[in-house]
């Protein structure tokens, strides 16, 4: 019955190691999985590394309307690094599977930009949300 009791204690311990191993940094402290960053809450993306988004300039084709192109979105952030920081602007394209920038030594892959626009519809920064994963640079 000892064995038994020990070996669910044991279980359960495994699974919830798995389960909490998506969303903890690595070695480097990159976290893994997606990452969502919002204008109001800067991201770490590494031990050294903030990101903070500063501005968003969508020209996205609205949803329901038919557009000659997709449009894009360009996001600016304030990366915050252990020297100091500076200004950094990525362009999302939202055809691509993902759209991936350097930034000091990781790749940040943007996979999509939400919400989407309507007709008619003023999107603030603070409405907007940027899902992307970083990874160690190649």
């Amino acid at each position: 019955m000892v064995l038994i009791t020990r070996m669910g204690v044991f279980a359960c311990f495994i699974f919830l190691l798995m389960a909490c191993s998506e969303d903890t940094p690595d070695s480097d402290g990159i976290p893994q999985g997606e990452i969502e960053l919002t204008n109001s809450s800067p991201q770490r993306i590494s031990d050294d590394i903030i990101l903070e988004l500063t501005e968003v300039a969508d020209t996205r084709c609205p949803v329901g309307v038919v557009c000659s192109s997709a449009g894009s979105v360009e996001l600016s952030f304030i990366v915050y690094h252990t020297g100091g920081s500076y200004n950094k602007t990525i362009n999302f394209n939202p055809i691509s599977e993902s759209t991936c920038d350097t930034i000091q030594n990781l790749d940040v892959c943007i996979k999509e930009v939400l919400p989407y626009r309507y007709v008619g519809q003023e999107l603030q920064l603070e409405d907007y949300r940027v899902i992307f994963e970083v990874e160690k640079a190649q």
